[in-house]
């Protein structure tokens, strides 16, 4: 279970990128059609920063990951309640990431 959880958080780390890169014009972001702030860009880099390090946590077993893992899923939801036109699958995501993360 935690193999799965280690691959989601970095999923879903990884698809946050998408908002960073749409905010700052680093390349176009056709899947976000919504126009995204530089403000909001940095926080869809920090949703990805802390899905990386909660795995990242997780690998090298330390045993606060979970803190770590739940401000991803926080921010994350955020980011999905501000973003709902193009965002709101990943309230999937971060309901499935949060059941496994309170089942471990």
């Amino acid at each position: 279970m935690k193999t799965v959880l280690i691959i989601l958080l970095i999923l879903h780390g990884a698809i946050h990128v998408m908002g960073f890169v749409k905010a700052f014009n680093i390349l176009p972001v056709k899947q976000l059609t919504q126009s995204i702030s530089k403000p909001f860009g940095i926080l869809w880099l920090t949703a990805c920063l802390l899905c990386f390090t909660s795995a990242l946590l997780m690998l090298i077993k330390f045993s606060e990951w979970w803190v770590v893992g739940l401000t991803a899923i926080l921010v994350s939801q955020i980011l999905v309640i501000r973003f709902w036109k193009d965002a709101k699958f990943g309230t999937i995501a971060n309901a499935v990431i949060a059941a496994i993360l309170f089942m471990i």
